[in-house]
C-alpha cells in the first residue's frame, strides 16, 4: 500500500504540468482527479479548462433574482433530457434506517455559510434523508488539508462509507479497487442503482468519466449540461462609442483592438495571461488547457491520427500570431504575470486595461457592471465565427460532484440504493435546489426558486443560497440547459446559447472514451513531466520573440527524443483501440 501511494502521489504532482480538463483530447486518463480536489468552481480561474458548466450551481451564478422574478425565472426539466429508462423502480424509503458515513471537505464559500454546522442543517440533507429513510453522518474536512488526511485515512484503512475524495487514488481507480480501498460496483448496477445505470447506458461521455481504463466503475459522477460555458468578451459600449461592428474573423479583430489601444487607452487590447490563454485558440482548431501540459487531439475532424497541441500545425500557428499580435503591442510582457493566481485579472477588463477578454457567460450579467470604473461598461459575446471550429468544450460529463463509495462500507445494497435517488426525478432536483416547497415548488410540472434562493432572507447572492438549499458541494447533480435558464440572468443565459451555437463541434477532440490503460498512464506521466515543461518555457519564448518559429520546430524534435513520440504512441494506441470497437 505505502508503495502505491507513494507512486501515485509522485503521479500528483505531476498534475500541475499535465494536461487537466477531462478525457476527451486531454493527455490526462479518463480517470480524472476528483472534483474534490479541485477548487470550487467560483474560486477556480475562469481562464482555466475546468469546465465550468460541469461545477453547476457551484459557480458564481450571478443575479438572476435581479434580472427576474422567480415566477418570471424560468423552469427547469423535472429530468436530463436524454435520461433513459431504468430497468426496474426502488421503492422508497428504504427499510430499517440503513446508517452511513460520509467524508466531505467544508469549501471556505460554504464555511461563510455554515460556520460550525455541516451538511446536515441544508435543505437538501433533510430531503435525501426523508425521502430515502437513511441517517447520514459527515466526517468535515477543513479545504487545506483534506486531501493528505484522506491519503492516511485510506492507507489505514480507517475511511468512512462515503467519500468526496480519494485522494491520490484519483488518478488510479483501478490501483484504488486492486488495494481494496475501493470496489467495482459493476455488478450492483442494474438491480441496486438502475437509474444510474440508465445514465451511465445512454451518455458515453458520462459513462466514460465514470468508468477505469479496465473497465470497472467505483464512482458515481454529475451530469453537466453539453453547452460551452466560456468564450470571448468584448467592450461592447466601445465598438458602439467607435462605431465599430462586432469582428468575426482575426483581421477584423486586429483593427478593434488597435482602435481600442489608440482610442480607449486599453494598454493590452487582448486580455493574455501567463498560459497564454486568449480565446482565439478555438478558432485555430487547437485543443489547449493553456501551459498546464501536453493535450491530445486528432490532425483533422473525425480523423484517424493523434497529435499533440503544441507538436501539431494549428498550435504553431496560434503561437505565431500571439507573436504577431505582442509585434504589434496589442499583448505586452503584462501578460507574463497576469491571471487570476496573479490577483490582477478582474482588474484588468474592469479597469479598462483590454476590451477583449475569455471569461465565463456570467460575465455578462448586468450585476457585474457595478464593479467596472467606467460607469458606462457593457459587454457581449464574442466568437470569430468566419472559421468552423472542431474543439468546442461541449460535453455532458462533468469533473464536479464526483461520490465514491469505500470498501468500508458494510451496506453495498442500500449504500447503491441511496445514491441511486440521486439519479431520480425527485433527487436531482433536490440534489440542485432543496426540498421541494421549501427551495422550490412545481408548478405546471416546472421547477420554479422560492424566494428563499432568489431573494435570499440572510443576504446569501444567489450562488451561495444553492450551495445551502442544494448538495451540489457534496452529492452528484444532474444539469441541464433548462437548469442554466432558470438561475442565470438573461443576458447570461443568450451568452451561454451564442457560446454553444458559435464555437462549432468537438470533432478534432479524442473521443471521451478514449483512455489509457493503468500501465500505461504511469508510463506516460513519467515521461510527461520534461515534456511539459519544454513546450511551456518554449511556448512563451514563441510569443516574446525569444524563438522564431524554425526554433519551436526544433523544440518539438526535441521533444520528441525525450519521450514525446513515445506519448503520441500510447494515446494513438488508445484512439486506435477506440475506432475498432466503435
Amino acid at each position: 500500500m505505502k508503495k502505491v501511494l507513494a507512486i501515485l502521489l509522485a503521479m500528483a504532482m505531476l498534475l500541475a504540468l499535465t494536461a487537466c480538463g477531462g478525457a476527451a483530447g486531454s493527455a490526462a486518463p479518463a480517470a480524472e482527479a476528483s472534483a474534490s480536489e479541485a477548487a470550487p468552481a467560483e474560486e477556480a480561474a475562469a481562464e482555466e479548462a475546468a469546465p465550468a458548466e460541469e461545477a453547476a450551481p457551484a459557480e458564481e451564478a450571478g443575479s438572476a433574482a435581479e434580472a427576474a422574478p422567480a415566477e418570471e425565472a424560468g423552469s427547469a426539466a423535472e429530468v436530463p433530457a436524454e435520461e433513459a429508462e431504468p430497468v426496474n423502480v426502488i421503492e422508497y424509503p428504504l427499510e430499517g434506517n440503513p446508517s452511513f458515513t460520509y467524508t466531505v471537505i467544508m469549501r471556505n464559500n460554504v464555511l461563510a455559510m455554515l460556520g460550525d454546522d455541516d451538511f446536515s442543517v441544508t435543505s437538501a440533507y433533510k430531503g435525501i434523508c426523508e425521502a430515502t429513510g437513511c441517517d447520514i453522518e459527515f466526517v468535515a474536512l477543513g479545504e487545506a488539508t483534506a486531501n493528505e488526511k484522506i491519503n492516511i485515512n485510506m492507507a489505514s484503512g480507517d475511511m468512512t462509507d462515503f467519500s468526496v475524495s480519494v485522494g491520490n487514488y484519483a488518478w488510479n481507480m483501478s490501483g484504488a479497487i486492486e488495494e481494496g480501498v475501493l470496489f467495482d460496483f459493476t455488478p450492483y448496477l442494474e438491480e441496486y442503482c438502475p437509474s444510474y445505470k440508465a445514465l451511465l447506458d445512454n451518455d458515453e461521455d458520462i459513462r466514460a468519466a465514470a468508468t477505469n481504463p479496465d473497465g470497472t466503475i467505483s464512482m458515481f459522477v454529475s451530469q453537466a449540461a453539453p453547452v460551452q460555458d466560456k468564450g470571448m468578451i468584448i467592450r461592447q459600449d466601445w465598438l458602439d462609442d467607435l462605431g465599430l461592428e462586432k469582428p468575426t474573423n482575426r483581421e477584423d479583430l486586429e483593427e478593434v483592438l488597435k482602435a481600442f489601444k489608440s482610442e480607449k487607452g486599453a494598454t493590452m487590447p487582448i486580455l493574455t495571461n501567463s498560459g497564454l490563454e486568449t480565446g482565439l485558440s478555438h478558432s485555430f482548431n487547437m485543443v489547449f488547457a493553456g501551459l498546464n501540459g501536453v493535450s491530445y487531439q486528432l490532425t483533422e475532424p473525425n480523423g484517424k491520427e493523434v497529435i499533440a497541441n503544441f507538436a501539431s500545425e494549428n498550435g504553431i500557428e496560434y503561437l505565431m500570431y500571439l507573436h504577431h499580435l505582442y509585434e504589434e503591442g496589442l499583448i505586452i510582457d503584462d501578460f507574463m504575470s497576469t491571471g487570476r493566481e496573479q490577483g490582477n485579472w478582474e482588474s484588468s477588463y474592469y479597469g479598462g486595461k483590454c476590451g477583449v477578454w475569455a471569461d465565463g457567460f456570467r460575465e455578462l450579467d448586468p450585476a457585474n457592471r457595478a464593479n467596472a470604473e467606467d460607469p458606462n461598461y457593457r459587454v457581449s459575446a464574442l466568437a470569430m465565427t468566419d472559421y468552423e471550429c472542431h474543439v468546442s468544450d461541449k460535453s455532458t460529463a462533468s469533473m464536479m460532484g464526483q461520490v465514491f463509495l469505500t470498501s468500508a462500507c458494510e451496506d453495498i445494497e442500500n449504500a447503491m440504493r441511496l445514491m441511486n435517488w440521486c439519479y431520480t426525478e425527485e433527487g436531482i432536483r433536490n440534489n440542485l435546489y432543496g426540498q421541494e416547497g421549501d427551495g422550490y415548488v412545481l408548478e405546471d410540472g416546472k421547477v420554479v426558486l422560492t424566494e428563499k434562493i432568489t431573494n435570499n432572507p440572510n443576504g446569501w447572492s444567489l450562488n451561495n443560497a444553492l450551495n445551502w438549499y442544494g448538495a451540489q458541494q457534496w452529492l452528484p447533480t444532474c444539469v441541464t440547459l433548462e437548469h442554466w435558464r432558470l438561475i442565470s440572468a438573461p443576458e447570461s443565459f443568450e451568452a451561454l446559447e451564442y457560446f454553444t451555437d458559435a464555437y462549432g463541434d468537438k470533432s478534432m477532440k479524442l473521443p471521451a472514451s478514449v483512455a489509457l490503460s493503468a500501465d500505461d498512464t504511469t508510463e506516460y506521466y513519467s515521461l510527461a513531466s520534461d515534456v511539459g515543461t519544454l513546450f511551456a518555457e518554449s511556448a512563451t519564448k514563441v510569443v516574446t520573440g525569444q524563438l522564431d518559429e524554425a526554433g519551436y520546430r526544433a523544440v518539438i524534435e526535441q521533444a520528441k527524443g525525450m519521450g514525446l513520440d513515445r506519448m503520441t504512441e500510447l494515446y494513438q494506441a488508445a484512439y486506435d483501440k477506440y475506432l475498432e470497437e466503435n
